[in-house]
């Protein structure tokens, strides 16, 4: 009986030994944050070829193909397709669309080279210029090199910037009090505003959060949202209410919403300042964080809506050509 004991241990010794070899040898699935994903995106629209025909037959600040558009939209838009005028209209689903397809892609060059983030995001470029991954490695100073490496020097700056923030001075309030957009702005034209500059000014917002080292400090997302004004953003930019939790797990439909509404007080702003950029987005942080814009330069609020400010100059300077 002893005997058959020990036998039946040896046996199942072995069985486990074989099975977690066989796992270690298993590739393992990379994975990548919304922060690196959402830097790759961006990194990918700030390189995008400018070729200075309206008419170039590329679609959206991405520069996409045509024939790309429906297939992608079908696969990260809950099933529906949209044509390249639609996509091109919608730059925050456009984004979000992207960021559905380049994280697939991201997580597959991260395997591909051994986990090494900068080899893995110039692979994922080779992929996006050229549909091969394969040709990261082409001559240097060939034309997909030198679309490659600056990619990457996209990346690399936009994935540092929350490392950036060295403000120790925090506003006032700690948390975002914003309600709705004034619809009733005595301003009596409103302002053209860029998707670029709504972007950075979202991606401002994000990077002056104020952090309370508290995680359950009711806030919500990288943006510190208030859980009140969620159930109303949600529903007034994309149709649908979403729990403050729902906001919370999903970054890109977070700052979509985030940049319907800011895209809005923007231009109010705008027109308030009297088309003065930097006091439109001053006047826009202090609404954001006050609920009153005209708070933009008085007491704590300024340092903060100067904070707000430099982050916003930062992005925008990263949308200057680059030669």
């Amino acid at each position: 009986m002893h005997s058959k004991l020990v036998k039946q241990t040896r046996k199942l010794l072995l069985s486990f030994v074989i099975v977690s070899i066989g796992l270690g040898s298993m590739p393992v699935r990379a994975q990548v944050s919304d922060a690196q994903v959402s830097a790759l995106v961006e990194a990918l629209r700030l390189a995008a070829p400018q070729t200075d025909t309206e008419n170039d037959g590329l679609y959206s600040d991405w520069q996409i193909k045509p024939e790309n558009i429906p297939r992608w939209s079908r696969q990260c838009n809950n099933g529906q397709e949209l044509t390249p005028r639609q996509f091109e209209a919608r730059p925050v689903t456009a984004r979000r669309i992207l960021v559905c397809v380049m994280r697939d892609v991201l997580k597959e060059q991260y395997n591909a080279s051994g986990s090494n983030e900068s080899i893995a995001v110039r692979r994922a470029a080779s992929w996006w210029m050229t549909g091969n991954a394969e040709n990261y490695s082409n001559p240097p100073n060939s034309y997909t090199s030198s679309y490659i490496e600056k990619v990457l020097s996209f990346y690399q700056k936009q994935h540092r910037q929350p490392g950036t923030e060295t403000a120790t001075q925090q506003p006032p309030e700690a948390t975002v009090t914003s309600p709705k957009p004034n619809a009733s702005s005595s301003s009596t034209s409103v302002a053209p505003i860029s998707n670029a500059q709504v972007s950075a000014l979202v991606e401002a917002l994000r990077l002056a959060a104020p952090k309370t080292d508290n995680e359950n400090d009711g806030l919500y997302s990288d943006w510190q949202v208030k859980p009140e004004n969620i159930p109303r953003w949600s529903k007034q930019c994309q149709g649908e209410e979403l729990t403050p939790r729902q906001f919370e797990t999903s970054s890109e439909t977070a700052q979509g919403i985030i940049a319907c509404v800011m895209g809005d007080v923007l231009k109010e702003q705008y027109g308030a300042s009297g088309s003065n950029e930097s006091v439109a987005v001053q006047r826009a942080a202090s609404w954001w964080m006050t609920g009153d814009p005209n708070q933009y330069n008085r007491g704590s609020t300024a340092s903060y809506t100067q904070k707000v400010l430099s982050f916003y100059k930062q992005s925008r300077l990263q949308l200057l050509p680059h030669i």
